[in-house]
């Protein structure tokens, strides 16, 4: 799999490093080596582990078409839950958005908008910033 870097998801790094939620360490050995298994999507043992990965559903409960979580608990030095949006299509994981989950309400709103990002990528209206290798 392809994995490619939406403004979306750089900017949400970039928010989230300037707040100091992870280490440079953290982000180094555990997220963007979780990241990089989307490269063998499905086919890493950890994609079976419901704390880890999940299909994204919205408040009610449904599936969201083509979405996807990746979950990390316990990180930085607030130890706090982090969540990445991931879209795929085809033979691409298009990474969206990553945030803090600090209650139901935040993950809510994350997902809603997780939801029209996945509609812009549909119609092609998306801004790649980067892939990863």
């Amino acid at each position: 799999m392809e994995i490619i870097i939406t403004q979306w998801a750089l900017d949400s790094y970039l928010d989230l490093k300037a707040e100091n939620v992870f280490t440079h360490e953290e982000y180094k050995k555990v997220l963007r080596i979780d990241v990089l298994r989307l490269q063998v999507y499905p086919n890493d043992s950890k994609f079976k582990q419901g704390k880890f990965w999940s299909p994204a559903q919205d408040r009610n409960s449904s599936l969201i078409a083509n979405g996807y979580k990746m979950k990390w608990h316990q990180i930085g030095n607030g130890r706090v839950q982090l969540r990445l949006t991931v879209g795929i299509f085809g033979n691409e994981c298009i990474l969206c958005e990553a945030y803090v989950k600090k209650d139901d309400k935040v993950d809510n709103r994350k997902l809603a908008r997780f939801k029209v990002y996945l509609d812009l990528i549909r119609q092609g209206s998306y801004t790649v910033r980067g892939r990863l290798t």
